[in-house]
């Protein structure tokens, strides 16, 4: 609990709190102008940003659940009430409520611990607005990266329909925060009041989780820089050092057959260029 309350802290809860607010302020908004619920818990709270965004919205019932941690220098938002709880353990409540929701959460909990998550948020309503970060996404003690098909699929396997109700219209919205622009998702039963309301609005569930394993380009541009970045330094401390005052000497076999000359086309199966010793496909060729 210490080591978690060290990494979830004051410092953590300021640095994502006005994102998470403005993020919310305007994909509940898209909500509400389909339907708008009585009841809403969110499944990690935090601080209750998203709760304090229904708040606005004249939403009453707010309920937040998270760690032990959301207290005291956190200042939790008077919006909710708070009940707190270790999410990799499973959340049993007597309440169920018009809407659930969990963003970017079930990143957080260990691995083994997924199916004990989704059940717990599961339990909680029949309409889920749900996501959680894609797979490699950086974050503070993001231990269950996943890819948005992971997730899906249980929520359909549940009997729940995916809604792609944000993406289409917030995908290059710089008023959302990038992985919530990513990452967010709309799950309901049929049945669920939520369902009608977002069909009879023109909207269509997806039967395809893989379909949503969709990779925003901030995100991918931020790992593909990255990756030059660790290319370019291997190629620099790989590179043979040349001594002004040595006598030139054989290059190793590996170099050899490194060594064309620049107007002969690389091969994409040869030893590349640089020296790394890989073969031209798998690294200086990996930016053509």
């Amino acid at each position: 609990m210490t080591e978690l309350a060290d990494i979830y802290g004051k410092d953590f809860f300021d640095s994502q709190f006005q994102g998470s607010l403005a993020s919310a302020r305007v994909y509940l908004g898209r909500l509400r102008s389909v339907w708008s619920p009585s009841s809403v818990v969110d499944f990690g709270c935090g601080r209750g940003a998203w709760l304090a965004a229904w708040r606005e919205l004249g939403v009453k019932h707010l309920v937040g659940i998270d760690g032990e941690w959301v207290s005291g220098d956190t200042k939790r938002s008077d919006a909710m009430q708070f009940l707190p709880y270790d999410l990799n353990n499973e959340v049993k409540l007597a309440e169920r409520f018009d809407l659930a929701m969990s963003v970017e959460v079930a990143e957080h909990v260990e691995p083994r611990s997924s199916d004990t998550f989704f059940r717990s948020l599961s339990n909680l309503s029949d309409a889920i607005l749900f996501g959680a970060a894609f797979t490699g996404q950086p974050g503070a003690n993001h231990i269950n990266t996943r890819p948005h098909s992971f997730w899906a699929s249980k929520f359909l396997a549940s009997g729940y329909q995916i809604f792609d109700l944000f993406r289409p219209q917030f995908w290059s919205d710089e008023r959302v925060e990038p992985w919530y622009r990513q990452n967010t998702f709309m799950y309901v039963k049929p049945a669920h009041p939520l369902a009608k309301a977002l069909i009879a609005a023109g909207e269509r569930p997806s039967a395809d989780a893989r379909f949503v394993d969709a990779v925003h380009p901030f995100f991918h541009m931020a790992a593909l820089e990255e990756l030059m970045r660790l290319q370019r330094a291997v190629a620099r401390s790989q590179a043979p050092e040349i001594s002004p005052v040595s006598a030139p000497q054989e290059p190793p076999r590996d170099a050899q057959a490194a060594a064309i000359p620049a107007t002969q086309p690389m091969g994409r199966n040869e030893r590349c260029f640089c020296g790394s010793g890989k073969r031209y496909k798998h690294c200086h060729g990996m930016h053509t």
